[in-house]
């Protein structure tokens, strides 16, 4: 191997903005693809959750290339930030994708092609951050993305595994946080406590949800109203809550299910509510910490659906009316938001007039014009 063909590592420094801590997995990733992307000319770039690049390795002339366009660490790549490209869309679209050449938004990205696949946690389905490729055409070729994809999933499972070792030793150095249940971190719903993660069946969510939601506890039947769509017999509702029970006994630090009325023995926290709660006063950061997006299970009661709903529409008004150009920046990552004109246009109205993320907004609101028309 030649010497600009020697695989370099650029560190992560410490950043402002906090993301997954995707440079962990940097070993393993330089295992499966530096030896490769190096040889062909490609760069490896880690971006974190939220579109940071938190680790670029690969040829050295590549590298160099790139970083005239600013593809280097520490720069946002979202595709709310710089338009279509490879890791950007791949967090936002959660799956894996090539961008080749001209189909970047950006002119300066022309030259290049990419490819990019989202690691995703394999037990709660959360976006933890992207992984890419970038280069020549080599760089978008489907063998290229299948070496991506699969590589990405490897790092996605050696993640998820530091940060349930790291959750626990922090669980046993800090005092225990609220149990909370997590309805719109883009993932599966799930129960946080005792420093773990636990996915959740969409009637199990259901039942915390109204559970959390009524301390005083409730009747089987009453429980059932809120819940089912049609009248149901109350026994079906308490083996329900039977199983609720079971699940919630296996998961250490999560409240129980008392009887007579069924309650819950703790409280129970729910991000959705801790979102309206931030945005009333006028913490939109924090809220965008929590909001990721609704989780992918669609809650059938009409108390979840209302409750997802009042966090949606909360953090629209929100950003529509109130928003600093770098919170709004942020809101416009959220895949919800891609489809949505709105807020796209007054993030045209409030950003100064020479930044340079104008560019990437007037060509996305071009894209949903041409849409409407077609």
């Amino acid at each position: 191997m030649s010497q600009q063909r020697q695989a370099r590592t650029t560190p992560a420094a410490p950043e402002q903005h906090a993301g997954t801590p995707v440079e962990t997995v940097v070993g393993l990733v330089n295992d499966l693809l530096i030896p490769t992307a190096s040889d062909d000319g490609l760069v490896v770039a880690l971006a974190d959750d939220t579109g940071h690049l938190r680790h670029i390795g690969g040829d050295r002339r590549a590298q160099s290339r790139i970083e005239e366009i600013g593809f280097a660490v520490g720069e946002n790549w979202s595709q709310a930030q710089k338009g279509t490209n490879a890791p950007g869309t791949a967090l936002l679209r959660g799956s894996a994708l090539s961008v080749r050449r001209e189909e970047h938004t950006r002119p300066e990205v022309h030259a290049f092609s990419c490819s990019a696949a989202p690691l995703v946690h394999p037990s709660t389905g959360a976006i933890l951050g992207a992984l890419d490729v970038t280069g020549g055409d080599a760089a978008g070729d489907p063998r290229c993305l299948a070496l991506v994809r699969a590589t990405a999933a490897a790092a996605a499972r050696e993640l998820s595994i530091q940060m349930r070792d790291a959750s626990a030793l922090d669980a046993s150095r800090t005092p225990p946080s609220l149990p909370t249940l997590r309805l719109v971190h883009r993932g599966r719903p799930c129960l946080e406590a005792g420093g773990t993660s636990t996915p959740l069946t969409t009637r199990h969510t259901e039942l915390l949800t109204v559970l959390a939601t009524e301390p005083g506890g409730l009747t089987a039947g009453e429980i059932g109203a809120l819940i089912y769509p049609e009248q149901t017999a109350a026994a079906t509702v308490r083996v329900e809550l039977l199983r609720l029970k079971r699940l919630l006994e296996s998961i250490p630090g999560a409240p129980q299910l008392a009887g007579r009325p069924y309650r819950l023995t703790e409280p129970l926290a729910i991000d959705a509510l801790e979102v309206v709660e931030h945005v009333g006063r006028g913490e939109y950061d924090l809220a965008l910490d929590l909001y990721r997006g609704e989780s992918a299970a669609a809650a059938e009661s009409d108390r979840v659906s209302a409750m997802l709903q009042s966090a949606s529409l909360a953090l629209r008004e929100a950003m529509l009316s109130d928003a600093n150009p770098d919170t709004l920046l942020r809101y416009l990552e959220l895949p919800e938001v891609e489809a949505d004109p709105d807020p796209w246009q007054v993030a045209l109205q409030v950003l100064p007039p020479r930044s340079a993320q104008r560019s990437v907004i007037v060509a996305h609101l071009e894209t949903l014009r041409s849409s409407d028309i077609a």
